[in-house]
């Protein structure tokens, strides 16, 4: 059964923090009920995300015993976006969040952290995450990865053509600008359709479309060329020339094998490499593991559940 926090009756606090660039990010603490937590929860959200579509999430951890954190990232939610178009994805590095994670951990999670700290990084956030580990191996106690954006899909354009087109645009001062077929948010992508390559459950799907329906200053539209070649470059860097046997960090990697958003092989070949991961596949599951119907779910969180166990979490 499904807890959110308004089913605990907790709110978040919410905050800002100022990055050592003068960027500032929207954040969220929840705090839990326990006088002694478990330990502390930092959520990394997706791509276009925002802190409140992970509040059912946030009350998994808080019934779980675990003080909570989530924040926006740069470009998204209500975090600062510096592009006249504030819809534009637009990144020239995923190192930048990389660097980011890092602050907001020193700044904002370690002065309140009760208890080991766990990351649960989805999609964009669980590359972060990794490449985050690969600088500062002790970031956090255990981590928890749901269907890592280690690879992207290219739709239409074979992969290689899209680095090369990627990188040449760029070049040409074009990172900025919106990447061939993106555009601002269409409300049209808020009508649930069983063919998204979302969630298969409607309920929660609409979760996030609702929230860009309500509050427009929330919304995200497409990348940018910058935030492809960003993208394929930090791909790259994972399959090819990253360290990852360096990561002793404990990590659970869920993985949904059909997933039509990220490549679920790049979670395999990762598996393999990193030296503590264990590698947890959902085949009737698409790209968001936690958002998915109850009986997917439900499988989902007990895995998690044993992962903390084993790291006695």
């Amino acid at each position: 059964m499904a807890v959110s926090v308004a089913d605990l009756g907790v709110e978040p606090r919410l905050g800002w923090v100022t990055m050592a660039d003068g960027t500032r990010l929207r954040t969220a603490h929840w705090t839990a009920a326990a006088a002694t937590p478990r330990g502390t929860a930092l959520l990394l959200t997706g791509r276009a995300e925002f802190i409140e579509k992970y509040a059912e999430t946030a009350g998994e951890m808080l019934a779980r015993g675990f003080e909570v954190f989530a924040f926006d990232w740069r470009n998204q939610g209500l975090s600062d976006r510096p592009l006249p178009n504030p819809q534009i994805h637009h990144l020239d590095s995923f190192d930048t969040l990389a660097g980011d994670l890092q602050e907001v951990v020193e700044r904002l999670v370690r002065p309140r952290q009760r208890g080991p700290l766990l990351l649960v990084a989805h999609s964009m956030g669980g590359l972060v995450a990794l490449m985050a580990l690969l600088r500062n191996p002790a970031l956090c106690d255990a981590a928890v990865l749901t269907a890592p954006m280690f690879d992207i899909f290219t739709g239409p354009v074979p992969r290689r053509m899209a680095v090369w087109l990627a990188e040449r645009l760029c070049a040409r001062g074009r990172a900025a600008e919106y990447a061939f077929g993106q555009h601002d948010y269409d409300p049209v992508e808020g009508l649930f359709t069983p063919v998204n390559p979302i969630t298969s459950d409607p309920r929660r799907y609409a979760t996030y479309h609702d929230a860009f329906r309500d509050r427009p200053e929330l919304r995200v539209g497409g990348v940018s060329f910058g935030w492809v070649r960003a993208a394929l470059r930090a791909a790259d860097h994972i399959r090819f020339t990253a360290p990852l046997e360096r990561v002793t960090t404990p990590i659970l990697l869920l993985s949904a094998p059909a997933d039509a958003v990220v490549r679920s092989e790049s979670h395999r070949l990762a598996a393999a490499r990193l030296g503590n991961a264990v590698l947890r596949e959902h085949p009737d599951a698409k790209h968001e593991l936690l958002m998915e119907r109850d009986d997917i779910r439900d499988r989902v969180w007990a895995d998690i559940d044993a992962f903390l166990a084993t790291v006695h979490l």
